[in-house]
This record gives C-alpha cells, structure tokens and sequence, in this order.
C-alpha cells in the first residue's frame, strides 16, 4: 500500500509539472513576435524607399522610374515570404507608393 501512494504522489507531481509547461507556453508572444517582424519589414521596406529616393527629389522622370523598379522589388520580395499573404502584399504596395 506504501508503494501506492508513492506511484500516485509522483503521477501527480510528474502531471502538475507537465501542466505547468503546457500552460506557460507562450503562444500570445509568438504572434507579438510574427507582428513585430512584419512592421519591422515593412519599416525596413520604407527606409530604403526614402533614402534611394531622397537624391532625386528634382528629377520626377527619374523618381517615378526608381519608385515603380524599388516597389516591384519590394513584391517580389514579400511574395516569396511567409509573413504576408496576397491581400497583405497589395496594401503594403499601395501603401508605400502613396507615402513616397
């Protein structure tokens, strides 16, 4: 009967510590983290549009040719990673040719 007890307080301590694990996972963090690395892309993406178009800001010909070649990059780019769907792709596009 000693043996008993002995099994079932150890089960008990063996499941409350595998409890304990399986709650403190911290799967809100994970989507915290996927969001900040989208923003930071995306803010990335942003820079290197502004300081490849910060030399020709009296050139529009030659702005609008570096803008259009930068942001097919940009798609293509986003469209190989797995962070951004299509929907997603498609606003950040329009976004950054509205802001430059």
């Amino acid at each position: 009967m000693d043996s008993e007890i002995v099994y079932v307080l150890v089960g008990v301590v063996l499941f409350a510590i595998v409890a304990i694990f399986i709650f403190r996972n911290d799967v809100q963090g994970e989507a915290n983290a996927k969001e900040r690395k989208k923003s930071d892309i995306i803010n990335a993406y942003k820079k290197e549009l502004y300081e490849a178009l910060k030399p020709l800001k009296n050139d529009k010909n030659a702005k609008i040719a570096k803008k259009s070649e930068l942001l097919k990059k940009f798609n293509g780019e986003l469209s190989l990673n797995i962070f951004f769907d299509n929907i997603e792709i498609r606003e950040i596009i329009l976004d950054l040719a509205d802001d430059y």
